[in-house]
């Protein structure tokens, strides 16, 4: 939802209601006026000091996972959605014995999202434990903060 107050200073307020054509229309130009912060990213991120590491419990195998049976359209979709993700250089391609099999599921727009199930993975991944932060504790640590930064939400699944 687009409230009055905000749209003097540009900020947009997106809620879960529909949105009236006007407020799609403003959305827009937003989004046009500030395409370039919009850009498609390209490649994984550099590495960083602290690397994620997935242990395994024991000596669970991992195993190299079937297919999924997907129709010929499916299956086109599959393979020019993997195709993309090499082009972006956000996956690589593996040698690795093992692998996970891979759905599409529908979005909103009829669109297809790319999903990995990685259920038999998780199954014998050693669990990291730890108690969530208190939210007012996380707020307290931005009092006087005078830089802010956001999540890339545009393709936050990969």
């Amino acid at each position: 939802m687009i409230r009055p107050q905000d749209q003097s200073s540009g900020v947009v307020t997106l809620s879960t209601l529909s949105l009236s054509p006007t407020q799609c229309s403003n959305i827009g130009k937003l989004q046009e006026k500030f395409k370039d912060l919009f850009q498609d990213v390209h490649g994984l991120p550099p590495r960083r000091a602290v690397q994620h590491d997935i242990q395994l419990i024991g000596d669970s195998p991992l195993r190299n996972l079937g297919l999924y049976r997907t129709s010929v359209t499916e299956s086109d979709e599959i393979k020019k959605q993997i195709q993309g993700l090499l082009e972006q250089g956000v996956i690589k391609p593996s040698c690795s014995s093992c692998g996970s099999p891979v759905l599409l599921v529908a979005k909103k727009d009829g669109d297809w999202h790319i999903c990995v199930d990685y259920r038999a993975l998780n199954k014998i991944t050693i669990k990291n434990r730890y108690a969530l932060p208190r939210i007012d504790d996380l707020l307290d640590q931005l009092h006087g903060a005078c830089y802010f930064t956001k999540l890339d939400l545009k393709s936050g699944y990969h």
